[in-house]
């Protein structure tokens, strides 16, 4: 099988499980929007899951993923299987150990914290959510690393069914658990805080069998704390960076959740819910062709084939955009109608809307350079340099907090969202810089050409779907007749796009059409 169709068939499999991930998170969200709004025990939750998710991220799905799937690729290309799952058993025993203590740690220190101290109900909420939800993180972080070895193994099916257990167990949350917390918005939370729990023990059940099925058995894995071993110090080598990388990452969500707390109540849930319907193209085709890539570059790195690397980046960064550009595009121009349906009802009001497809407009003004960042890093990954997005990510970084004072007063919530999107940008466009001055051409010109013409295209579908709008959306409608209504724009606008495309040929287009059916 050709190195495409093989990239073609797993992303695919990645890219169908988060878009049903995507459309759940989407009905979770809807649901929780309707029970809670806008509110401020939902401005908590959101902070209190913040905190096991950034933890999650540093010690588990981000770093260590990134970090041991080159490692763990090149000892299945270069060693034995035993010498492979000697690195499985390493790795797995002192992730125990550290998690297990973190978690003890986390609950125990901020027990101490309500026991002692008196708080503001917002920051009582949130320290016991947080209490709640804490151990989450260490569920979560054996399934990123349970990821990490079937990802190397080229197996993508099971992994990405996790964030769909997760969606899951969060509707039933918001259905069958939270009313036995009582009638009032800050009992029903808890309830909630439980699912997220309940999710994370789901999520690394599932992944069990297929890893026995690989060789993660009695035979193969035994306790090993040999904090020695060669691979695991290239490992924690590699991961250190990537802890960094991620924290500046974490720090910039961290500051636009504060700024956004200064701005009053909602302005972190009109971030949150605008980010949420970003994510959404982003998650299912730009992260899931970052995740599908990354072990196929440490392949070639591993083999020492550079010219095959350049060719893969090239072909990956062209399909994000292909899908990336026209979804933003079409995001910006319907924000208002999508987020109306979607959200406005029960607690989330007019005012909620019309702050969140503020939000929308602005993040998704970056969309193109966030799946861009999602491609190229794994790159850098795959030649086992961590270091270097990090120094880029920490002016990114510093971009974006001054951006954030400068735009927050004028756009308010809008202006860290555009602040976002800016630094993201800013962040692409160093690291690709970087990476061709030090692999050599990265197929430049063939890339800005791809991006023109999909670009033009995409506006050309964006004028055809604002000039239809007003007529399509106009007149009152009942909710399913608003929905058909957003469809059939969706729909005209996907035809334009293709049409356009194929008028202007743009070579991506040829690359689905053989995706789709299969063709070599």
């Amino acid at each position: 099988m050709s190195e495409e169709r093989a990239l073609a068939k797993s992303f695919g499999i990645i890219s169908s499980s988060t878009f049903l991930s995507r459309i759940l998170g989407l009905s979770r969200d809807i649901f929780s929007a309707s029970l809670f709004g806008a509110s401020l025990v939902w401005d908590a939750f959101l902070i209190a899951f913040m905190i096991p998710n950034l933890l999650r991220r540093l010690l588990g799905e981000g770093a260590l993923t990134s970090s041991f799937v080159p490692v763990f690729t090149e000892y299945l290309e270069k060693k034995s299987k035993k010498e492979a799952w000697q690195l499985v058993s390493v790795v797995f025993s002192v992730l125990l150990v550290v998690l297990a203590l973190i978690v003890l740690l986390g609950i125990w220190i901020i027990s101490l914290l309500l026991n002692n101290f008196s708080f503001s109900i917002k920051i009582a909420l949130i320290l016991h959510l947080t209490r709640i939800m804490l151990p989450y993180i260490f569920f979560i972080s054996l399934v990123a690393l349970s990821m990490g070895i079937l990802n190397s193994f080229k197996h993508f099916a099971i992994p990405s069914l996790s964030p769909i257990i997760l969606n899951i167990c969060w509707i039933v949350a918001l259905f069958f658990i939270c009313p036995r917390f009582g009638q009032e918005l800050d009992q029903r939370i808890f309830g909630l805080a439980l699912g997220i729990l309940l999710g994370g023990m789901v999520q690394l059940l599932v992944q069990i069998p297929i890893l026995v099925k690989k060789g993660f058995n009695r035979s193969n894995i035994r306790f090993n704390l040999d904090l020695n071993h060669p691979g695991l110090r290239r490992i924690g080598r590699l991961m250190a960076p990537a802890v960094l990388g991620l924290a500046v990452v974490q720090i910039n969500i961290f500051v636009d959740i504060i700024l956004g707390l200064i701005l009053g109540n909602g302005a972190v849930s009109a971030l949150y819910y605008g980010n949420r319907l970003m994510q959404f193209p982003l998650g299912v085709f730009a992260i899931a062709m970052g995740t599908v890539v990354l072990p196929t570059m440490s392949s070639h790195v591993a083999r020492n084939n550079i010219p095959r690397l350049k060719q893969t980046l090239s072909m990956a960064l062209r399909m994000v955009f292909f899908i990336t550009i026209p979804a933003a595009i079409g995001l910006m121009v319907l924000r208002f109608p999508i987020i109306r349906v979607l959200f406005q009802r029960g607690q989330f009001s007019s005012l909620s809307t019309n702050k969140a497809a503020t939000t929308l407009l602005f993040y998704s003004i970056g969309l193109f350079s966030y799946a861009g960042v999602r491609i190229i890093v794994p790159c850098f990954y795959s030649l086992q340099d961590t270091i270097t997005p990090v120094k880029i990510g920490a002016i990114a970084l510093v971009s974006n907090i001054v951006l954030n004072l400068i735009l927050m007063w004028p756009l308010r919530e809008g202006g860290l969202a555009l602040a976002t999107a800016i630094s993201s940008m800013i962040n692409f466009c160093i690291l690709f810089l970087i990476l061709r001055k030090r692999i050599g051409n990265l197929d430049g010109k063939r890339i800005i050409s791809s991006f023109s013409r999909i670009l033009l295209s995409a506006s050309l579908m964006g004028l055809f779907c604002w000039s239809i709008s007003g007529a399509v959306l106009s007149y009152p409608a009942s909710l399913l007749h608003q929905v058909l209504n957003i469809f059939i724009l969706i729909l005209g606008g996907v035809f334009m796009f293709f049409a356009v495309s194929f008028i202007l040929r743009v070579e991506e287009l040829k690359v689905v059409s053989r995706w789709i059916l299969g063709r070599k």
